[in-house]
């Protein structure tokens, strides 16, 4: 599958809702948000915090869209920006259907490019809970090097739990 990654637009609201739904079944373990209750208001709130968040710097929130029909297939951010340091965090996650299809890795790859060249970061993490394979594989599969796992990084329902961190560097990135 052929994907594109890129900012948000206020038209992308019912593809976004859509793939949300689509991926409420496998990602709502870990990503308690994204589930089948999510609302056609809630995609249009994340959608325009999007563009917000963008242009004012605290987060860089990518729409991943298949390349000939533009339909929203997932979504993938650097959030938790320590301005300071360059460093930012990527997550991400896909509808059902692009599961196991090189989405997440390949849209990490773009961010993580752009992350390096458009905006000097100096550092990207993927924290990961341990029981999330999926996520660790795309992280293992971009070549991420494994940092160790950190104790209470993660609080999913009320728990502090521990949590896989990766790192991408600029130095040390393989090639893409």
């Amino acid at each position: 599958m052929n994907i594109e990654i890129r900012k948000f637009k206020n038209c992308d609201v019912a593809s976004f809702h859509q793939a949300v739904l689509e991926a409420a079944k496998h990602a709502s373990g870990w990503l308690p948000w994204c589930n089948e209750r999510y609302s056609l208001s809630e995609a249009e709130q994340w959608v325009r915090s999007s563009i917000e968040e963008w242009e004012v710097g605290n987060e860089y929130r990518f729409v991943i869209v298949e390349s000939d029909s533009q339909e929203v297939v997932g979504s993938i951010a650097i959030n938790n920006i320590i301005k300071a340091h360059k460093i930012g965090n990527l997550g991400y996650w896909v509808r059902g259907s692009c599961l196991n299809k090189g989405v997440c890795s390949s849209a990490a790859k773009l961010v993580i490019e752009y992350a390096f060249k458009n905006l000097n970061f100096s550092r990207i993490e993927i924290v990961v809970l341990e029981s999330n394979v999926a996520s660790i594989r795309v992280a293992e599969k971009i070549g991420a090097t494994y940092e160790g796992t950190l104790k209470n990084k993660i609080s999913l329902n009320g728990i502090s739990l521990p949590a896989r961190c990766y790192s991408v560097i600029p130095q040390e990135k393989k090639a893409f």
